[in-house]
Formats: C-alpha cells, structure tokens, sequence
C-alpha cells in the first residue's frame, strides 16, 4: 500500500500589484523545491484577479502580461475573478489565454448560445502514477448584468458545481474548488453542495492564516496584492480495498517578504514594462493650455469629463466627481499612458433613468461635505476621496433661497418632479449605497468595455478648445 503527499500552493487576488510579484515567486520557488525535495507532488493555483488594468502593464497588453507570468512560474490551472471577466472585452477575454501554459477551470462562465467558451474546461482531473486522482474545479462571481452586456452568461455558481462535483465524485480521490465567489459564498458553498474537500477562495481579500474548517471542508485564502501565498498540505493512504484516504495536515497562509526577490521574474517584468511603454507611448491629442483638476472646487479637466460622459451616452445630465481624475494634464503631448495614469480606475459609464424628484434628491446629496471628502474603497475606485461632484448640461439659479425644482434647469428647462430623465454616470453609484437613488433604479445600462479613460481619449482626439 502507498501514501501519497500532495503540497498545494496558491495565490489570489494579485490586481496586477506587479511589484510585489519577483518577491511572490520567490516564496513559491522555495516552496515547491523544498516540497519536492520531500517527495511530495506539487500543484500550483491562481484563484483570479490576477490582472488589474490599474497597472500599465496589464492595460497596455490586455492581461497578456499576466500570463506569461503565470507560464514562467509553471502555474497548473487558474480560474478568473470579475476583473479577467469584466474589465476586458469579450475578444480580448476570448484571447486572453491563447498562450497559457495552463487550464482556465471555471464551470459557470458560457457564451449566450449556451455554449462553453473554447479556452475553459469545468474540471480537471490530476492522476498521479500511485493511482490518487484529484478533480479541481472552479467557479467565478456572478455579475450578470455586466456579463450580458459584454456578450456573456455567468450562470449561478452553485448550481454549476453540484452537476460538476456530481461528475466529479466518483471519478477522484480529492476534491478542490477555485472559488471566487469570497469568504461568506464559500461558507455557503460547503452546506449547499457536498462533496468539495477544499476550497481555495478568493475575491474578498480574506487572509486566513491558519485556513477556516467548516464541517468537514478546509477554506483557505491569502489576502491581496501577493502579500501571502497559501500552502496546503494533503495526505492520502491507500486502503486494502485499493481507494485512497484523504487527510489534511496542515492549511495556512505564509505572509511574503517583499524585500527578497526573483532575480528571473524582475528581468521578464522589465521586458514586459518596455513592451507596454511602447504601447502607451501612443499620442492622443495636444494640449494648448492645461486642463486641471481640483478634488474639493470646481476645475476644467472634472467638467470635460462630464461632458464627455453625457455625449458618449447620449444622456439628459450626467454627473461625475472630481476624485475619479488623479492628475492635471499639462500643456503639450497627451498620451494614452497619461490619460491612464490621469484614470486608472476600472470604472465603466453607466445610463440611468431617473425621476426629477430622485434626481433632485441626489442634488442635494451630492453637495455634502462629507459626500466631497468621502475616502471611497473598492467598487473600482482607485482614487482618495470622491470629490466635488460636476453636472453637465444641468444648471442652477444662483439668486434662490432654497434649492428645489425652481432652482434647477435641464437643457434650459425647469427640473419637473415626476418626469423621467437619463442620468449618465459612473458604474461605481449603481452598485453601492453612495446614491441610493440611483442603485435602485430599475432601469440601469452599462456602457462596456469602454473605461472612463477610453471616452476621454475619444473626446480628445478631436479636442480643439485650448482651455477650459
């Protein structure tokens, strides 16, 4: 009879922190020489996000970079998060793999015909020459508007794993799930569908140290930004009957020394930087006069985005704040590497309609000082603070007392109550509580998967005014 151990290592929810990557691999070489030295079998998972468009590199090269990092450290399978899957076009998403060296596992991504896409497998069983087989699987966010509109269907997570673990239940010894769902899903993931042994989870940037036991699944996660790297230890004893035992020995997330380093991994990344730079070298306009921003005060650079957000949607009014812009733009050359470093955000527009009572309401939310100085996280946002908030094509009478319908004018006419207009805004205010009259409008459409930066670009190139 044979025993069998098997060292899994992962990673998670990178977001193209490429900075920190020569000091993750280093930590993953060490570890997967020394598992092997032990003669344990080693595979190796990323559990999504490992791309981000925030960073030149993954922008430039469309995530292409990402993989060939993933290839240079012998990755055994991926599965996406929802910034493969949404911040990417469905071409580039399509495209995206061509060159890996590694299985995309994922069971509730298809195309709308219903057809799986060519560049997934649902699970992928691991044979060892001792007879141990282990199945992997992997499941991804639902984000179903988003995914429509891109040309997609993310079908619900559970119900794809409990046919695939079905499949996969008397075919394997093991069974793992490439979760990115978060913490609370996969909780819920280990009473709604049995028969997963561990689950590698991702997306909320949980760091599990020592993992988390629900019944009788480990759950493991190991932050963000290749900060940790997780490391799970399976034992498997074969019985007289031929079938293999498992045991789990140990589940934990090791915190990465980010000042030791991957001499290989930085050369590959300097490589890829020069590849982009190239690419983002790319003029889009020039500048007669700077365009400027202000976080906490009216500026020019804020109100040509707005406008530019109303014209791309084709809306009544629009709405943006100033803390989506990081940066002024100076006189002279504008390049798509300074409209990205100006708006890295992976922030999409967004149509809404809206009632002039809500609208008004959102008015008046919007002047706060503590909506102005908001130190908005997540959602997207890349910025500090959300910033004064600009309108376009809405205007207001300076000379009343009090703010009301009265007050405010849309293309020169007086705000009504009760009738409906289209908002043009940004994807981040339909999604959270920021603006709850505008997160609960029953009629949302996203514009994808042009970014922010994308229509400013656009604006640009046919940009004549020399300021603002």
């Amino acid at each position: 009879m044979s025993n069998e151990v098997v060292r899994l290592l992962h990673t998670n929810d990178l977001h193209s922190q490429l900075e920190n990557w020569p000091a993750v691999t280093k930590v993953l070489k060490e570890k997967k020489h020394r598992a092997l030295s032990h003669k344990e079998h080693v595979l190796l998972f990323d559990i999504g996000d490992h791309c981000d468009k925030v960073h030149p590199i993954t922008e430039a090269l469309a995530g292409k970079g990402n993989i060939e990092l993933l290839n240079a450290m012998g990755y055994d399978g991926v599965t996406i998060g929802n910034n493969e899957g949404i911040t990417l076009s469905k071409e580039q998403l399509n495209h995206l793999y061509d060159e890996a060296d590694f299985p995309v596992i994922l069971s509730n991504l298809i195309h709308k015909d219903g057809s799986y896409p060519e560049w997934t497998v649902p699970y992928k069983i691991f044979s060892l020459s001792s007879g141990v087989s282990i199945g992997v699987t992997g499941v991804t966010i639902s984000f179903p508007l988003f995914y429509e509109t891109l040309g997609w269907r993310v079908t619900d997570p559970f119900t794809a794993l409990k046919r695939t673990v079905a499949r996969l239940s008397e075919k394997v010894d093991a069974i793992i799930c490439l979760s990115h769902l978060g913490l609370k899903e996969d909780e819920k993931m280990v009473n709604e569908v049995s028969g997963i042994d561990v689950i590698l989870g991702a997306h909320t940037h949980h760091v599990l140290e020592r993992g988390k036991k629900v019944n009788n699944t480990w759950i493991n996660q190991a932050g963000r930004s290749g900060t940790y790297v997780g490391d799970i230890q399976l034992s498997f004893k074969e019985s007289e009957k031929g079938t293999f035992n498992l045991s789990i020995n140990h589940v934990q997330s090791i915190k990465v020394n980010l000042n030791e380093r991957d001499e290989g991994t930085e050369k590959l990344l300097s490589k890829l930087a020069k590849r982009a730079d190239t690419i983002l070298k790319e003029p889009v306009a020039h500048l007669a006069a700077p365009l400027d921003v202000h976080w906490y005060q009216p500026s020019g650079f804020p109100k040509l985005l707005a406008e530019t957000l109303r014209e791309w949607c084709h809306a009544d009014v629009s709405m943006v704040n100033s803390g989506v812009l990081l940066k002024s733009l100076e006189t002279g050359p504008v390049t798509l590497r300074d409209l990205h470093q100006c708006c890295p955000h992976p922030i999409n527009p967004a149509n809404v309609v809206i009632s002039g009572e809500c609208l008004l309401d959102v008015f008046h939310h919007a002047q706060e000082e503590k909506m102005i100085h908001f130190a908005l996280k997540g959602f997207g946002f890349r910025g500090k603070v959300l910033g004064h908030m600009v309108f376009d094509n809405l205007t207001i009478v300076k000379d009343t007392t009090t703010l009301n319908e009265n007050s405010l004018f849309i293309g020169g006419q007086p705000l009504q109550r009760n009738q409906n207009y289209t908002l043009a805004t940004v994807d981040m205010f339909t999604l959270g509580q920021l603006y709850p009259a505008i997160s609960s409008s029953s009629k949302i459409d996203y514009f994808m998967p042009e970014f922010l930066r994308d229509l400013l670009a656009w604006k640009l190139r046919t940009f004549k005014t020399s300021s603002r």
